[in-house]
C-alpha cells in the first residue's frame, strides 16, 4: 500500500522547521511541522501516524502531538510535533506527509516534566504496537 492508496485516513503535511529543541532534551527528539495542508482537519491530541519522508523508501512510524503544549507556559501557538520512530536524520526543510492511524489521547497539562516524559514513553510504546498491527503492505 502506498501513501496515495491511504486516502480514507486523515492526513496532513508540512515542512520541518526549528523549534525549542525541547523534545531532544526530554529524550524524544521531534520534528516541528509547519503544516501546509490538511492540518485544519486534525484536532488537538496525540496520534499514532505513518509518515512519508522524502528520499526514504516506505513509511516511518510516528507519534505526533498536536496542540499548545500546556505543560510549558512559553508555548502560546498550536504546534505539530512528530517523534519519528527509530529515525535519526536531519529533516529541516523537508516536507513530510503524515497519515493518522489512531488517536491516542487528548492533549493535557502535566504536573511535572517527569510526568510528561513518562506519559510520552507510554504513548510511543502504544503507537508502535498499534502501527505494527496495521502495517501497510509496501
Amino acid at each position: 500500500m502506498t501513501p496515495a492508496a491511504m486516502p480514507e485516513l486523515p492526513s496532513f503535511a508540512g515542512l520541518v522547521v526549528h523549534g525549542h529543541k525541547r523534545g531532544r532534551i526530554l529524550g524524544f527528539p521531534t520534528a516541528n511541522i509547519a503544516v501546509d495542508s490538511g492540518g485544519e482537519t486534525i484536532e488537538d491530541g496525540v496520534f499514532s501516524c505513518w509518515a512519508k519522508v522524502p528520499d526514504m523508501a516506505g513509511l516511518v512510524g510516528a507519534t505526533v502531538s498536536v496542540g499548545r503544549n500546556p505543560t510549558f507556559d512559553d508555548v502560546t501557538e498550536r504546534r505539530v510535533e512528530a517523534y519519528l520512530h527509530d529515525l535519526d536524520a536531519m529533516l529541516y526543510g523537508m516536507r513530510i506527509a503524515f497519515f493518522v492511524v489512531h488517536r491516542l489521547r487528548d492533549t493535557m497539562r502535566f504536573a511535572t516534566v517527569a510526568d510528561l516524559i513518562d506519559q510520552t514513553a507510554r504513548d510511543v510504546e502504544r503507537s508502535r504496537r498499534l502501527l505494527e498491527e496495521e502495517r501497510p503492505n509496501l
